[in-house]
């Protein structure tokens, strides 16, 4: 997803809107940095792949 995509479906998309709105709080409310916050964002990702991916397929049923 490029730049305009992103900001197109950020106000549609609860998904997104708890992305940042988590990203936010681990800045303001628990004090990481922003590069820290993203490194956690980027770790839970490919931590919750693979259960991800099996969500998608129990979907697509």
């Amino acid at each position: 997803m490029n730049r305009n995509d992103f900001h197109n479906k950020l106000h549609s998309s609860k998904g997104m809107m708890l992305i940042v709105a988590g990203l936010t709080a681990l800045v303001e409310e628990e004090g990481y940095t922003a590069h820290e916050a993203l490194d956690i964002a980027n770790t839970a990702g490919k931590e919750c792949y693979f259960a991800l991916n099996d969500i998608q397929k129990e979907v697509k049923k």
